[in-house]
């Protein structure tokens, strides 16, 4: 065993290096420190706690003992503190956070969008073989399709308009929460809504085919539907997940299994449908204006990739490290 002068000789400089960096980072944000500092922080406070277990087993009653212990005292707090307020960090979440979430229920999502798809796909089906199926379809959308006059400014205006403006809107809002909530009951019921909601918009696409309004039906849906119905994709993929959670926990309970994942599929099911705001504004102003149908479809490809690029690429990488969640560190 060295002496005790020895040993503050080889160890204190690293002790006032923490106190040091400790101090300068003490009164900056956590978005204004570095990767580098953060570690080197990290790292000293892991060997000043070594130093201090080594002085209370070789050197007992000693002075350095209170003196380690104000210094870790001082520094832990600036590697551990807590971020700011939920508001203060949605910004990080929606810019990082969001994206990593989806990314992480990619396997759920996509399973979603498969099982839409797949409704709309037979529900185009149903439309174009049985035209009869067209008495299912609302009254003022019959109504239209008779006079060719889908995507009109001027119907859209009308009884059409709003109708159609209300049924999508409220629908989508709906069948999302839906989704995502019947999720625990073994994500049986997410996968029949998914089923039913594909199949009823492909009626809608099936029967305008049949009335030679393909153009007009997907001008109306395309602009703020890739929004919508990714938003509803990844509301029922946040259910998904926790009804696989419930029904494969692994080596947890199936309460804990739940509860590991219940939080990030929320935020996500919430973060998502913060988006609905975007897709209403796109409803507002470019569905019911008078750009021709193709820009119209041009304007939901554009949002459309937007919106995927935002949320398969950003936050890959971030200067400040990983960000886990609303209640993470941005």
């Amino acid at each position: 065993m060295i002496g005790q002068e020895e040993f503050v000789r080889r160890a204190g400089p690293r002790w006032q290096e923490l106190v040091r960096l400790a101090g300068s980072m003490r009164g900056r944000r956590l978005r204004q420190v570095g990767v580098a500092e953060v570690d080197r922080l990290s790292e000293l406070v892991r060997l000043v706690s070594g130093d201090l277990a080594t002085v209370r087993r070789d050197y007992p009653g000693s002075e350095l003992v209170p003196q380690l212990e104000r210094v870790l005292a001082a520094a832990q707090p600036v590697l551990y503190r807590r971020p700011g307020s939920g508001v203060a960090r949605l910004p990080g979440f929606f810019a990082f956070g969001l994206p990593r979430r989806f990314r992480e229920s990619r396997v759920y999502v996509a399973g979603a969008g498969l099982c839409l798809l797949t409704g709309t796909a037979t529900g185009w089906a149903a439309a174009t073989l049985r035209p009869d199926l067209g008495g299912l379809l609302p009254a003022g959308y019959r109504a239209s399709l008779a006079a060719h006059q889908l995507g009109n400014p001027a119907a859209l205006s009308g009884q059409l308009g709003s109708q159609l403006s209300a049924f999508i809107i409220q629908n989508n809002i709906r069948v999302a929460a839906l989704a995502c909530v019947l999720g625990l009951l073994l994500g049986i019921p997410t996968v029949a809504l998914l089923l039913v909601n594909g199949f009823q918009l492909g009626v809608l696409a099936g029967a305008s085919h049949l009335a030679g309004l393909d153009l007009q039906f997907w001008a109306l849906i395309v602009p703020h539907g890739v929004i919508e119905l990714t938003v509803i994709c990844t509301a029922a993929g946040a259910g998904l997940r926790m009804g696989d959670a419930v029904l494969r926990p692994g080596l947890r309970s199936r309460e804990e299994a739940l509860v590991a994942a219940a939080r990030p599929a929320v935020e996500l099911a919430l973060g998502a449908a913060c988006l609905l705001v975007v897709a209403g504004i796109i409803e507002g102003f470019v569905t019911p204006s008078a750009l021709p149908d193709p820009a119209k479809v041009a304007v939901g490809l554009a949002s459309g990739a937007l919106l995927y690029g935002w949320l398969l690429l950003s936050g890959r990488r971030t200067a400040t490290g990983p960000a886990g969640s609303i209640s993470g560190n941005w």
